[in-house]
């Protein structure tokens, strides 16, 4: 079958042009459940969109939104577990590390997603308040604490108060910063992208993927993951769809995956909130599980293929 792409990287004679798919290469070992907390614990709570990341002292730490908690409003905070590995089950519970502060501008329990990268001594987590997306820093990768604007307010940026603006990721490739995140505007999920120079100050909002055959419905476009391969001078990224699928992008352009359109999709996987982690020459890739009670891990691979490029 001959696949479709726009403006192929890593061209190859007779029109073919290089793809590199991800493949689970293990079964899945679970690396956090639902959490105890005290007060705010319910029988229906569960961790849902998260973000891995590695401490100042090694270790490896994952923060989730768990929803249905007792903290009212939307019933959402942010969570953290702590593992010496990767590969071990059962990381250690650390405790909350942030609960919606109506005082800043935040939507009582409604904090989602936090995502965390490094950026030289201090670590930047991205979150969403339900209306729009938010920072906080550490300097050590656990202790979190919100950056304001000048006007007291936690808000970054977002695409409306109805948008439901949510599930960002940053990444960061050639001295430019990428927020990634969903938005729902007239009912359409899609794929967001701001980018910065200083994670200070943003451009406005370009859609990057939206449609095809994971949808538009408000629940189709989430959960983005980007990342960068250098043996195909690509950019893919991972978008969850409510079909339970995530499908795979690969484009030269980390602002176009395709707006209603497959052109440029290279894959699926059965995994939803996919983040895709390297370290020791070793790749994984995170899913929640089926139920919703837990995050699990498992070891991938990028297979290499070649494809035919399609003409008019």
């Amino acid at each position: 079958m001959v696949a479709r792409a726009a403006r192929p990287t890593a061209r190859h004679p007779l029109g073919q042009f290089q793809v590199l798919i991800p493949r689970i290469t293990s079964d899945w070992w679970t690396i956090a459940g639902n959490p105890d907390l005290g007060a705010y614990s319910t029988d229906h709570q569960q961790p849902m969109d998260f973000g891995i990341w590695q401490a100042t002292d090694g270790t490896w730490q994952l923060g989730a939104c768990v929803r249905g908690t007792a903290c009212g409003g939307h019933g959402r905070l942010l969570y953290r577990w702590e593992s010496t590995s990767l590969e071990h089950t059962n990381w250690q519970p650390q405790g909350i590390i942030l609960e919606a502060d109506t005082s800043v501008g935040e939507t009582l329990g409604g904090l989602q997603a936090p995502f965390v990268i490094r950026n030289g001594e201090e670590f930047v987590m991205v979150y969403g308040d339900w209306v729009n997306i938010c920072i906080a820093t550490s300097q050590d990768g656990k202790g979190f604490s919100r950056r304001l604007q000048s006007n007291g307010q936690a808000a970054q940026f977002g695409e409306g108060a109805t948008a439901n603006t949510r599930d960002p990721m940053l990444f960061s490739h050639a001295g430019t910063y990428y927020a990634y995140y969903t938005g729902v505007v007239d009912e359409i999920g899609a794929i967001y992208c701001r980018t910065s120079n200083d994670l200070e100050n943003w451009s406005d909002s370009t859609v990057v993927s939206r449609g095809g055959a994971g949808g538009f419905g408000p629940s189709d476009a989430e959960c983005a993951f980007v990342c960068y391969k250098l043996a195909t001078d690509a950019y893919y990224l991972f978008r969850w769809h409510s079909d339970g699928l995530t499908s795979v992008y690969q484009s030269d352009d980390p602002l176009d995956f395709g707006v209603d359109s497959d052109i440029k999709r290279v894959g699926t996987l059965p995994v939803e909130v996919a983040r895709v982690i390297t370290t020791g020459g070793n790749s994984y890739i995170s899913s929640l599980l089926s139920d919703y009670s837990g995050i699990q891990l498992a070891r991938m691979q990028w297979q290499d293929e070649e494809r035919l490029q399609e003409t008019d």
